[in-house]
């Protein structure tokens, strides 16, 4: 089933394979990092700390269902990359045509289900009247056309279950350079203000999502399938449906958990919610240089069980945290050197409050990335074997310990609970996480297996 740009990831060595595969990943999460942070800075110094504070309570809500969507197309993914690792392309159309009828059918449920509680949501949130209708202008918009972020997603995640992440990476880079001139255009020059951002956002994943599609249609071959493959057999739907919500509930759980921990955050005051939506934006940043190698590992774990290749499973899981390691260190040293730094460009804002608030937040909580590394590496390896249930639960005791701080850590120890909630969330779910990868079915078999290199 090769075709050119597509990666084997059950052969070769461990390590070198994943990081071949992430490079082109971690450019697009980057690249994707690099534009939330230059929409942010084009949005506060064209409008002023005001829209940061509408932008910082509606993202959230965004972000929730968002995460509907991205955790469905990263659990059909798995799925996919599944049956590449067996081999089987008949069973690989098969998925990919079901997959797509399942995305149309969500992408509906999403988009009816967002707008007609976006009212409400803002709302329970309390968000603040003099950002209210500034706020729901943006996410009116964004919630209404979700089915074009959906349509890339897809179409991405697809690709990367078949190794190959290079294409998705300069998808992104057109609707990223699309995106930043379009804000520019709408924002700085028209003055369309955050309506005019979300016309611009949706506009640029319109044309990735249509530049994916050609791409596919062109030069990939083995993910073409005809009406005979839509079979909705009820085993594989079951897989596809019960992959797909493991991660898109493990996703909006958390999203949840953050919505209401918004509630919080937006009783603190604008001031406190301008400067936790740029720590936000940093954090995201550094996380995502942790997270990049751990979502490289879900589509590598996913092949090579597939290929029944548990021994590379073990072998890549300790080379992989090493050097996950070692970039936490770096991400660590970098924002108790420059933190400062880096909020004052992102916000554009001099507003010492807001500053000192927003690196407060940054020094407390990177020292406890170690602890996300093991979380993260570990829960992708899980669900790579295909693990559903034990993401979903982790995800809810972190829905638990985020209404704990909400309610609880805020009113005791105002932002600096807001602060803390994090690294506690990270610690006990990660002490979870190891007790039920130790207790995996496939994990318990690598005790046996000794280990080796393609």
């Amino acid at each position: 089933m090769a075709y050119k740009g597509a990666k084997d990831l059950t052969k070769g060595s461990e390590l070198k394979t994943v990081l071949l595969f992430a490079i082109p990943l971690f450019l697009s999460n980057l690249l994707q990092q690099a534009y939330n942070l230059t929409d942010i800075t084009i949005i506060g110094n064209a409008m002023g700390d005001d829209a940061l504070t509408a932008i910082g309570t509606v993202s959230i809500i965004y972000d929730l269902f968002m995460s509907l969507t991205f955790g469905m197309s990263n659990g059909f993914s798995i799925v996919v990359s599944k049956y590449y690792g067996m081999g089987d392309e008949k069973k690989m159309r098969e998925i990919v045509a079901n997959t797509t009828v399942l995305a149309c059918i969500w992408s509906v449920i999403i988009t009816l289900i967002g707008t007609m509680s976006l009212r409400p949501i803002m709302r329970f949130l309390g968000t603040p009247e003099s950002v209210f209708e500034t706020g729901y202008s943006y996410a009116i918009i964004m919630l209404g056309l979700i089915t074009f972020s959906f349509a890339y997603n897809i179409f991405s995640a697809i690709l990367r279950a078949i190794g190959n992440s290079t294409a998705p990476f300069f998808f992104l880079l057109i609707s990223v350079v699309s995106n930043v001139g379009l804000d520019l255009l709408f924002v700085a020059v028209l003055g369309w203000g955050l309506p005019g951002a979300a016309i611009a956002t949706i506009i640029a994943q319109t044309m990735s999502a249509i530049v994916s599609f050609i791409y596919i249609l062109v030069k990939v071959p083995v993910l073409h399938f005809k009406k005979e493959d839509i079979t909705m057999n009820r085993s594989m739907v079951t897989e596809l449906i019960t992959s797909g919500i493991s991660f898109g509930m493990m996703f909006a759980v958390v999203q949840i958990g953050t919505v209401i921990l918004q509630g919080a955050i937006n009783s603190l005051g604008e001031t406190i919610i301008a400067a936790h939506t740029t720590a936000r934006k940093i954090s995201s940043l550094c996380m995502m240089a942790v997270g990049t190698l751990a979502n490289s590992m879900a589509t590598f774990t996913g092949q090579n069980h597939g290929a029944g290749r548990y021994d590379r499973i073990k072998t890549a899981l300790k080379k992989v945290l090493i050097l996950d390691f070692g970039i936490a260190t770096l991400m660590i040293i970098m924002i108790y050197a420059f933190g400062g730094l880096f909020t004052r460009l992102i916000s554009g804002s001099s507003n010492p409050e807001l500053i000192n608030t927003a690196v407060f937040y940054l020094r407390f909580d990177l020292p406890f990335y170690y602890v996300l590394a093991i979380l993260l590496i570990v829960r992708c390896v899980l669900q790579g074997l295909g693990a559903k249930f034990t993401p979903i639960i982790a995800s809810l005791m972190e829905l638990g310990l985020k209404v704990v701080a909400a309610y609880v850590f805020v009113r005791l120890w105002g932002y600096t609970g807001i602060a803390m909630c994090e690294p506690v969330i990270w610690f006990v779910c990660a002490v979870y996480i190891l007790i039920a990868f130790y207790n995996n079915k496939h994990i318990k078999a690598l005790k046996t297996i000794k280990n080796t290199s393609s």
